[in-house]
């Protein structure tokens, strides 16, 4: 969202998400964000390091934030002008294996999303997923749901119904097995040598997590 312009350059603002910071130079922080309507953007933080007055405590990694910044024409960086704390997850990454959790979330943000493309869906994938992470202090349930959402999201989670190799349909109920070199999930005729099993039991809950609500 367009604001009033500081000097010649045009303000924005934008809902996001803090995924890291780095220290730049003696003061400054680089910031890389996600914002709902802007994607995977960097950005600095001018003395961010030496005084908390202008971002206090909201350039913590996995905060909910709102954010005004300035985009300079052929530059990478954006500048913040100000960042405002919607909801902190600080206090759930007091428990070492949420905060391992939460640096996994936003390795896989890093990663996986591409620079300055929107995306709502992962947008609101990633909130969903640390309030569950701070609802219940667990990890595998809330984790194994966004990795499953984050490959299907990004357009590359394989067919669970069907072989890879020869189509035919994968009975419900059965196990199915799988190889990192192949395209998806091979039925028992397919398998070869050094295929991993994926259970009955793996399959239906998959089927479950895309089909509803990580909260259901």
């Amino acid at each position: 969202m367009l604001v009033e312009p500081v000097g010649a350059m045009p303000v924005r603002e934008a809902e996001a998400i803090i995924l890291r910071t780095y220290a730049s130079g003696e003061a400054d922080k680089l910031v890389s964000f996600f914002s709902r309507e802007g994607g995977r953007t960097r950005g600095v933080a001018p003395n961010a390091r030496r005084s908390l007055r202008r971002f206090g405590s909201s350039l913590e990694p996995l905060s909910h934030v709102r954010l005004r910044y300035v985009e300079h024409q052929n530059r990478d960086l954006v500048r913040l002008e100000s960042c405002e704390l919607v909801q902190s997850f600080f206090e759930a990454q007091s428990s070492y294996e949420v905060a391992v959790a939460s640096a996994y979330i936003a390795e896989v943000c890093e990663q996986l999303l591409p620079e300055r493309e929107a995306n709502d869906a992962f947008f609101r994938l990633v909130l969903l997923v640390m309030n569950e992470l701070r609802r219940t202090g667990g990890i595998w349930r809330p984790l194994t749901y966004f990795d499953l959402w984050a490959v299907h999201l990004a357009g590359m989670l394989p067919s669970l119904e069907a072989c890879c190799r020869c189509r035919a349909r994968l009975e419900q109920g059965a196990a199915a097995w799988f190889r990192p070199e192949a395209e998806g999930l091979l039925c028992s005729l397919c398998r070869s040598r050094g295929c991993s099993q994926l259970s009955a039991d793996s399959r239906r809950l998959a089927h479950n997590m895309l089909g509803n609500s990580l909260l259901t």
